[in-house]
């Protein structure tokens, strides 16, 4: 993670954004250093981004779906009930009753403190720091991003970014589905009532038993893993306890590795049991590269001493929340559950490695008149950075890590890759605590109404803004088409 430490803004004077204007900004802009009087380099550090780990907040629900199905006893395999005719098992949504098996939600990390500020002042090209301190940041960041252009790390974080949290999900109403892109899935309170008729109609006994589920993915596996706990809530007449069995599957494209989270097993009044399954989703298996699928599962509800003909109660999760699973990503293969609340993509301006190019990252995306980006793959991202990067001159060829091509939108998007000659090109600096990104050549101004970047900066930068990107890439596993949405925080 990146070390927090406090830091006097100056005040400055607010000016609106244009490419076409050198001035837009302070230092806590980042990574680019400010020039004193005596030629010493003093770089700007801000507090952490947002996690681009974190799950995102908003919960996707659904109702749970009712069932019923009926079975004859056979006669003589009942004791305790000889007069029972019928058995009924159905299923359907629950109430306060079933109880709940709350889990926490895993929130976005809050949006980092800062207090950068749009700047006005008149400032010319300066050095973006002695070849000294910038071979040291391209020797620590040269393992993230070996190649030098920051395509490496939009496939991969840098090796600061923190993990995810572990997967979770939110149980909200009884006999409701709740699920999100990363936090798994969760049924709460479903309820399963077993009944007991004799040959007049008439019901002898029944039985209540309140399922409950958590099923988690993971965005570096291909197996699913779900814990299942049915415990009996409610007994009458004739039924005293009752004999559970359960069995899950999944669709196409995916394997049920375990089956039956339990063996048969005897629950009187108030007792539980509890299993867990595994699915793998498989599309290599299929062909594919990605595959999505649902679970299904029935649970089979007997007396202790019937024949175990009863009915079963069945259910599947919801269509709205097929899991899929992929192997799209360069190394990884991992599953999400894809939903309409997009990830997004977290720039802080403060940043202390890459916030020097944020701003002009920003008003790119407010010329574009959107916040969305969408993905492609890696084919497709180096054709494109192909495109937009080459050729390009080298302002410090002699000085390891000194300069590189930060094409914006990213490469690996589908928005990046336009032609080259019809992006700004930019050298972004910090003169005098002053943030200015004037045009490189003199020759080729900005006109202020291009809709793409070609910026000369450091591969520490570079790198490290590409890493972002990574992580949402990797921990939110977008593949080609995935739509994500862009911020800027201070």
């Amino acid at each position: 993670m990146s070390s927090r430490r406090t830091r006097r803004v100056l005040p400055v004077l607010a000016l609106s954004l244009t490419l076409s204007l050198t001035a837009v900004g302070t230092t806590n802009a980042g990574e680019a250093p400010d020039r004193d009087a005596s030629g010493s380099a003093s770089p700007a550090v801000g507090p952490a981004p947002v996690d681009p780990a974190a799950p995102a907040a908003t919960l996707q629900t659904a109702p749970f779906t009712a069932a019923r199905s009926c079975a004859p006893v056979p006669a003589g395999t009942l004791q305790a009930a000889p007069e029972a005719a019928t058995a009924c098992v159905s299923v359907k949504s629950g109430t306060a009753e079933a109880g709940t098996m709350p889990r926490a939600r895993a929130m976005s990390a809050p949006s980092a403190p800062g207090t950068a500020a749009l700047a006005g002042s008149s400032a010319t090209h300066a050095d973006e720091g002695t070849a000294g301190s910038r071979s040291l940041a391209a020797a620590a960041d040269e393992a993230d991003d070996p190649a030098g252009d920051g395509l490496g790390t939009e496939f991969e974080p840098d090796a600061d970014d923190p993990e995810p949290p572990a997967a979770t999900c939110q149980v909200t109403n009884p006999g409701t589905w709740t699920w999100s892109r990363t936090g798994g899935m969760c049924l709460n309170g479903a309820e399963v009532t077993y009944k007991l008729i004799d040959s007049r109609g008439a019901e002898i006994g029944s039985g209540l038993i309140a399922v409950n589920s958590t099923l988690s993915t993971s965005y570096k596996s291909l197996d699913v893993t779900e814990t299942i706990t049915a415990k009996v809530i409610r007994v009458t007449g004739d039924v005293q306890s009752l004999t559970l069995r359960m069995q899950v599957g999944c669709g196409t494209g995916c394997t049920t590795v375990t089956k039956q989270p339990w063996y048969a097993t005897t629950l009187a009044y108030n007792q539980e049991v509890t299993g867990k399954t595994k699915y793998r989703g498989d599309p290599f298996a299929t062909g594919k590269t990605r595959v999505s699928f649902r679970t299904n599962y029935a649970m089979y509800v007997t007396m202790p001493g019937a024949t175990p003909v009863d009915s079963s109660a069945t259910w599947s999760s919801p269509a709205g929340g097929e899991i899929r699973c992929d192997a799209e990503q360069p190394r990884l293969r991992g599953c999400v559950i894809p939903t309409n609340d997009l990830p997004v993509l977290s720039y802080s301006r403060s940043h202390e490695k890459y916030g020097i190019v944020v701003p002009i990252y920003e008003e790119i995306m407010r010329r574009r008149g959107t916040d969305i980006l969408h993905a492609v793959d890696l084919a497709q991202a180096t054709t494109n950075r192909q495109a937009t990067c080459t050729p390009f001159t080298n302002l410090y060829p002699s000085t390891r890590g000194a300069d590189s091509c930060d094409e914006f939108p990213p490469a690996s998007t589908k928005e990046g890759g336009q032609d080259g000659t019809l992006c700004a090109e930019l050298t972004p600096q910090v003169v005098n605590n002053v943030w200015s990104a004037p045009a490189t050549w003199a020759n080729r101004p900005a006109t202020g109404t291009e809709t793409c970047l070609r910026l000369h900066i450091t591969q520490r930068a570079n790198s490290s803004a590409g890493g972002v990107l990574g992580s949402l890439r990797k921990y939110q596993r977008l593949v080609t088409d995935d739509p994500f949405r862009i911020e800027f925080t201070a």
